[in-house]
């Protein structure tokens, strides 16, 4: 498909179908490990993974800011016909990515102990979370290289090889916690390497692409010095600063809810995740969708084009929003079930508690992100980053410690919602600043 000429629904549902299904499949299987965990570990673990979630965000934000920053280089160099030069960006890449996820993974895990310790936890969690962290951590170089290679399996006209990749490792993922953590009653060492291996096959599904005939781009002989990787890696440092913020950020909201509820508290922080992260996740897969869209366009100067995709992803991610705030209104009971015992009462009442506000994020949630995302495309990543990193950080840790002098407890809950408001309103003003015609008449 010819992303820079083809009909404007056509390219678009091609791309943002597969990449949602793939990022419902990815959150399908996070929230069958919540099921699981929940309901045959119990409170302690998920509070476990909450603890837990600062390093994944570390990781993977680096990951997403390498894969993000250099496939959108590499889709404007492809969409300018200059394949030799985007084999080379996508061989450096992937030679970056390999090297750092091995070398950082192997300094965390002889020191999980003391960062757990940094994080909050008393003893009693960190021996589960060690327990959890101690298989991950061996496992999620893996995750690091696939998601880069998703990326550019996406960029090089495979969204749907991208999609099965990411379905295959959803279902595996989620086969494997029955049998380990149900079955042979492993509990959260179960979940770990359940987790572990479906990261694994990810990286065995992808990789073969580039060594087929089908595939533009190439491993070729790195030549010359980094500096191309560590500009590309600039355009994708908001997807990175996203993913620390929110690192960060579950930090401050676990010490927060400890304080406030104790261990419930933090499984129920854990609860309300899950429920963001289906909405959000089919969001993301939208906005994500845009980018090799958007920068071939960009590359090919062809500014309308972008203006309708950014109207079609506005109303997809619009409509999500819609159906997640029906369900988070009109059942809140039955989605706490799903991961809470009727023995959790405490916990329960708090998720109960947090769902009657955050329903309003998903009124502005959707629209950040294809912002943010149309931003890193056409190669802003200043203003990309501002947004990610004022939804994610900036707003919710303001909010936080400032609305409970006003609301109590339930200020801790509007702190998300809010933060989504005013970075919306940023996030608008930033769109009609930097719009696509003037992006692109300022280029040419």
């Amino acid at each position: 498909m010819n992303v820079t000429k083809d009909k404007i629904s056509s390219v678009f549902f091609h791309y943002s179908i597969p990449s949602v299904l793939g990022m419902l499949a990815i959150s399908s299987a996070n929230i069958v490990d919540g099921f699981f965990i929940g309901n045959y570990v119990g409170d302690f673990g998920l509070a476990a993974i909450n603890i837990s979630f600062p390093i994944f965000s570390l990781l993977f934000g680096f990951a997403l800011m390498l894969a993000v920053g250099s496939s959108v280089t590499t889709g404007k160099l492809l969409g300018e016909g200059n394949i030799k030069n985007a084999s080379m960006i996508f061989t450096k890449t992937m030679i970056c990515i390999t090297s750092f996820s091995f070398i950082l993974c192997t300094i965390l895990f002889f020191n999980i102990e003391r960062i757990l310790h940094l994080f909050g936890a008393d003893e009693n969690l960190t021996i589960i979370a060690i327990e959890y962290l101690s298989i991950i951590l061996i496992f999620i170089p893996f995750l690091m290289i696939g998601v880069v290679l998703d990326y550019f399996v996406r960029i090089d006209n495979r969204p749907n090889l991208a999609f099965v990749a990411l379905v295959s490792s959803a279902f595996i993922n989620i086969l494997l916690d029955w049998v380990l953590i149900v079955y042979l009653q492993k509990g959260i060492f179960g979940a770990a390497l359940a987790t572990g291996i479906s990261q694994l096959a990810l990286l065995i599904i992808l990789l073969p692409h580039f060594f087929s005939k089908k595939a533009t781009l190439r491993f070729v002989k790195p030549i010359g010095n980094y500096m191309q990787i560590l500009k590309a890696s600039y355009n994708g440092a908001s997807e990175f600063v996203n993913e620390i913020s929110i690192g960060i950020t579950t930090l401050i909201f676990n010490y927060v809810m400890i304080k406030n509820f104790h261990i419930e508290g933090v499984a129920a922080f854990t609860v309300i995740n899950y429920l963001l992260l289906i909405g959000i996740m089919i969001s993301f897969g939208i906005s994500d969708s845009l980018q090799p869209i958007i920068s071939k366009n960009f590359g090919a100067k062809e500014n309308k084009r972008i203006e309708e995709f950014l109207k079609f992803a506005f109303i997809t991610t619009s409509f999500v929003g819609i159906v997640m705030i029906m369900l988070i209104i009109f059942i809140p009971n039955t989605l706490a079930n799903i991961f809470l015992e009727d023995s959790n009462y405490q916990t329960k009442q708090i998720v109960l508690s947090f769902a009657t506000f955050i329903w309003a994020a998903f009124l502005f949630n959707g629209i950040n992100l294809v912002i943010s995302a149309y931003f890193t495309a056409i190669h802003k990543p200043l203003h990309s980053m501002i947004i990610a990193i004022s939804r994610s950080f900036l707003f919710p840790i303001f909010f936080i410690f400032t609305l409970p002098f006003l609301f109590n407890t339930n200020g801790i809950f509007l702190a998300i919602p809010m933060a989504e408001f005013i970075t919306f309103i940023i996030a608008m003003i930033l769109l009609k600043k930097f719009s696509p015609k003037k992006i692109i008449y300022k280029e040419g």
